[in-house]
């Protein structure tokens, strides 16, 4: 079982008994996650103590004495395998919430996002007897995520992390912070800790009084600035291994500086849709931070290539997203990551960027063959030639996505080498001697079409397909939507893939001849994306019905050609279908579908507007 991946496993625990309790042997646990999802009137009580789980995710629980006896009752039975305990938009009383962490003495990571009623009344942890208690039984925690929590003030957050003495990893993600706390200071007094707000003042505090254990630290989408990033970076004895600034609109390049100067430290740095910073933050980071094994600068869209040239100085980088920088050229690119080929790269996001060109990715490929992470999506200059390129190189890659990359077609995916342009109009000659009344005829490409799929059945009959898509055998995500230029032809040949787990192939202008091939050579699918796929009918969506057994996510969204018969063959063989989109399917009634909601017992959401052509 352990050479499995969990959707095989799972599958392999369903042929006998013998075989199911193999899969819950504890070496196979590690990474399972118990969800009690608001419902507690049916728990498995009887077996979480077998599966000797090691995470539990409590979501959006009520605070009925019934959900508390069963989540007390769980807590006791998992309390010496259990490590992780998230409380994630937990409507629970302080009470239990103490309760619980009583029962569990060996977590290592507690997460309360967006639990606002725990810390609404401001009496959390008020008692002595309960700190020291809980101190005791969270001495091993070492991550804690304190994220969307409105209510969260000094004396809160001084409680929580001193029950948690040893924590490595903090996250606020978009919790309310005071940076400019004169506001909310008494006259006179120079330093104070307020039961109403939480305060940056206090934070820091908290850092220097950690600063030699703290390494990880998230403080995404706050009002954060220049002066208050320096002081973070300025506390003494704190080396950092990771900071997530996402969305921190009012840091600029005098942050990035101080920071890069003062944390050399750092291996994971994302500052992604921080507008402020240009091309001397980024400059300052690839030459002080030397250390790093991961960037992220999307959407700093003053970011030129003047900077990105000099990332080839990270030697020990080992992903990059750099999505919508778009005054970035191949050229800056191509000199910073293709210049240093010890560089171990596996991860590339560079989506939107619309300057680079095939010689870029060529390069990259040839430069960095163990990629596994291609993200190229709206990429509108790449064509045929970049996917060679990647089939021919890129033989470990899982991840692969060409959205919106319209030059790429059928020749493309089918490896044919030559550059032929498929949507060339044949030019209509127009002579005064040719004695005709069609002679202005409109030009039409009926007969450059013919060509070009002749090419195409050609390339398919005489076996020339070196470097086909399918080559790629160790895909498990791909992302084809708007490719306008792939067609069944191509399609049927190539989507072959035994542990392709999620496939979309929105708005391409296919018909049932490619759902019905992709349904019977990809078996191991779970997420499909149809939409927009308007030649397909219901006989598409009874093979996916048929076939595609793990499916759990389908998109059928805008296709007119579908009917009722789709709903009832969901209905009939979809049994592990958890999410479907049929909105604007206009010959899809909603009394079919309100039909298949009562019915399933695995569906947990239905996109279904304009259905039947009614709003909802």
């Amino acid at each position: 079982m352990r050479f499995m991946n969990v959707s095989d496993r799972k599958e392999a625990a369903l042929v006998n008994r013998t075989w199911y309790e193999a899969s819950l042997d504890p070496i196979l646990q590690k990474d399972v996650v118990l969800h009690f999802n608001g419902d507690t009137d049916y728990v498995p009580l009887s077996s979480i103590s077998y599966r000797r789980l090691s995470h539990l995710t409590l979501s959006q629980l009520d605070n009925t004495m019934n959900t508390k006896h069963v989540l007390l009752k769980s807590c006791r039975q998992l309390s010496d395998s259990l490590r992780s305990l998230s409380f994630k938009s937990c409507n629970i009383t302080e009470s239990t919430f103490i309760e619980i962490l009583m029962n569990c003495i060996n977590l290592t990571s507690i997460d309360l996002t967006n639990c606002n009623s725990i810390f609404l009344s401001g009496r959390l942890l008020e008692k002595n007897t309960d700190l020291q208690l809980l101190r005791d039984s969270l001495k091993n925690v070492k991550e804690l995520n304190l994220s969307s929590i409105r209510q969260l003030s000094d004396v809160t957050f001084n409680r929580i992390v001193t029950i948690c003495p040893n924590v490595e990893t903090i996250w606020l993600v978009g919790t309310h912070i005071a940076f400019n706390s004169d506001h909310y200071r008494s006259k006179g007094k120079s330093r104070f800790v307020s039961s109403a707000v939480l305060t940056f003042e206090n934070i820091l505090d908290f850092v220097s009084m950690q600063g030699s254990v703290l390494t990880k630290l998230d403080l995404s989408r706050n009002q954060i600035n220049d002066e208050a990033l320096e002081n973070l970076a300025n506390v003494p004895n704190l080396h950092l291994q990771e900071l997530r600034l996402v969305a921190c609109k009012e840091i600029e390049d005098g942050g990035i500086v101080a920071l890069s100067h003062n944390q050399k430290s750092l291996k994971i740095l994302d500052i992604q849709d921080c507008n402020g910073v240009t091309d001397r933050g980024v400059s300052a980071i690839a030459t002080n931070l030397t250390q790093l094994e991961s960037l992220a600068i999307n959407r700093c869209r003053n970011v030129t290539a003047y900077s990105v040239r000099k990332l080839s100085n990270l030697g020990r980088l080992q992903a990059v997203e750099m999505s919508d920088l778009y005054q970035v050229t191949s050229v800056g690119i191509q000199v910073g990551l293709c210049e240093n080929a010890s560089m171990p790269l596996t991860h590339i996001n560079l989506s939107c960027c619309s300057l680079i060109k095939d010689d870029l990715i060529e390069k990259l490929c040839m430069t960095h063959p163990y990629i596994e992470h291609l993200d190229l999506g709206s990429c509108t200059n790449l064509t045929n030639q970049c996917l060679c390129e990647i089939t021919k190189n890129l033989k470990r890659i899982h991840f692969l996505r060409l959205a919106w990359c319209k030059k790429i077609t059928d020749l493309g995916i089918l490896g044919f080498e030559l550059n032929i342009d498929e949507h060339k109009p044949v030019e209509v000659g127009c002579n005064k001697n040719y004695e005709s009344t069609t002679i202005f005829r409109k030009p039409t490409s009926k007969e450059e079409k013919i060509k070009v799929r002749k090419i195409k059945e050609d390339i398919i009959e005489n076996e020339l397909l070196r470097y086909k898509l399918s080559n790629l055998s160790k895909l498990r995500d791909l992302d084809l939507s708007v490719c306008l230029g792939l067609t069944d032809i191509g399609l049927v040949q190539v989507l072959k893939f035994q542990e392709l787990r999620y496939l979309n192939l929105n708005m391409i202008p296919i018909t049932d001849v490619t759902v019905l091939a992709l349904t019977a050579a990809n078996p191991s699918l779970e997420h499909l994306v149809l939409a927009k796929c308007a030649s397909i009918t219901d006989d598409a969506v009874e093979a996916v019905a048929k076939r595609l057994y793990r499916l759990n996510n389908l998109n059928l969204s805008s296709c007119d050609n579908l009917t009722d018969k789709s709903i009832r063959y969901l209905q009939m063989f979809s049994k592990r279908l958890r999410h479907l989109d049929v909105s604007f399917c206009r010959n899809i009634s909603p009394e079919a579908i309100d039909d298949l909601e009562r019915s399933s017992k695995s569906l947990l959401s239905v996109n279904r507007r304009l259905t039947g052509g009614k709003t909802y």
